[in-house]
């Protein structure tokens, strides 16, 4: 049997403060990722779904090429049976 997994990561990432709204821009254009908050200072709050770990390595490197990002500092990971996440989302 083969289980489908969820992998959840949230990140902070940091930015040049001049670059903040290009890479806002471009960070929403990464699948799978949630803009939740910024800062005029240059700090974002991002999260990250995937299917696979692998796909979530990618997509941080993908995050880290992103002209005008100095950091991408990882704060929270989980990974699950995706069927636990749809189990517990029902009412």
């Amino acid at each position: 049997m083969n289980i489908e997994e969820l992998h959840i990561i949230s990140l902070v990432v940091h930015v040049v403060p001049e670059k903040l709204a290009t890479v806002e821009r471009q960070l929403c254009a990464v699948e799978g990722l949630e803009l939740h908050g910024s800062h005029p200072s240059g700090k974002l709050v991002v999260t990250l779904e995937a299917p696979l770990a692998g796909v979530i390595l990618e997509r941080v490197a993908q995050i880290q090429q992103i002209p005008g990002v100095i950091n991408a500092s990882l704060v929270y990971q989980h990974a699950d049976a995706r069927q636990s996440f749809d189990q517990g989302a029902k009412p």
